[in-house]
Order: C-alpha cells, then structure tokens, then sequence
C-alpha cells in the first residue's frame, strides 16, 4: 500500500516537471511588467547608475535607459504576444544614433509606435491626430523620454519651445 502511493506521488512529480519543461520550451512565460526594467538591464548589461525613461501599453513597453549627462544611451522594447502566452518578450534593443541626437519613432508591426529620444531637442510637446481630433501629450523638454503610441494614432508632429517642428525619424520592425 505504502509503495502505490510511493510511486503515485513520482508519477505527479514526473507529470509535473514535464509539463514545467514544455510551457518552458514553448516560450509562454515572458517577463511580467513589474521586472521589465530589472530584465533589460541584466540582459543587456545596463549599469544600475544609468536613468530610465519607459512608455508602456498593453502591447509594448518601450524604455530608454541613459547616463546622467545624457551623452549615452540604449533602448529595449518588450512587446506582449497573441494567444497563449503570459508577461512580456524582449523583441529589439541596443542603441541607436538618432535616439541620442534626435527623436526616432520604432514602428512595431501589428503593437503600435515607440518614440524614444534624449531629447536635445528640446521637444516640449507632441501632437497627435488629425485636425478636429487632436491630441496634445505634454513632454519635459529637459529629460528624455520613451513614449508608446498606438498604431493607428495618426498624424506625429513634434514641436521644441520655440515652437518649431522637430523632425520624427521612422524606423520600422516586423516584431
């Protein structure tokens, strides 16, 4: 009697381990939204002195880390997927030369647009939408910053506190 439970209770384990090793082999578990940062600065050895600027939706968390004197810097963009799956997944990263001079939009195919600068430009303001149904975001022209869009958001116009148009470079993904 005591053996039948014995060999049951490796039975459950056995079932268990095999079906932890398959979710795990089957990549559903991504990083919950909670350990984002904390995963790409690991991942993508970000020293804990550098600042963080993140955007994030249901579909994509965007984050610009960046040192004090705002002359480096990286991103990394996490995107949700379809179906059966849970957390976020590291989908592209690195650095970029137009995010430290300027201001780059990362197109994500199907999620929605990243915008991601160091913001020497001074953008104090972003416009976003057609004529009668705009919609104005506010932006500290002092800081950097990674902001999350959707993709069908319409018209980007980017404007410093001269009130001047600051040019939106495009980059596009099939993440």
């Amino acid at each position: 009697m005591k053996l039948e439970k014995i060999s049951m209770l490796l039975g459950v384990i056995v079932m268990i381990l095999l079906a932890f090793l398959i979710v795990w082999q089957a990549d559903i578990l991504g990083v919950s939204a909670g350990r984002l940062e904390q995963d790409a600065r690991e991942n993508q050895k970000i020293d804990n002195s550098w600042e963080v600027a993140q955007g994030m939706n249901e579909d994509i968390c965007a984050m610009l880390f960046y040192t004090q004197e705002r002359d480096k810097c990286t991103y990394s963009i996490y995107v949700s997927r379809e179906g059966l799956s849970f957390g976020y997944f590291f989908g592209k990263g690195g650095t970029d030369a137009y995010m430290t001079e300027n201001v780059e939009a990362v197109v994500l195919e199907d999620k929605g647009i990243a915008l991601l600068s160091l913001n020497h430009d001074e953008v104090c303001k972003i416009v976003v939408g057609e004529d009668s149904d705009e919609t104005v975001i506010p932006v500290n022209p002092g800081k950097p910053f990674a902001l999350v869009l959707p993709l069908e958001c319409g018209e980007i116009t980017l404007y410093d506190t001269r009130e001047n148009v600051v040019t939106l470079y495009d980059t596009y993904t099939g993440i």
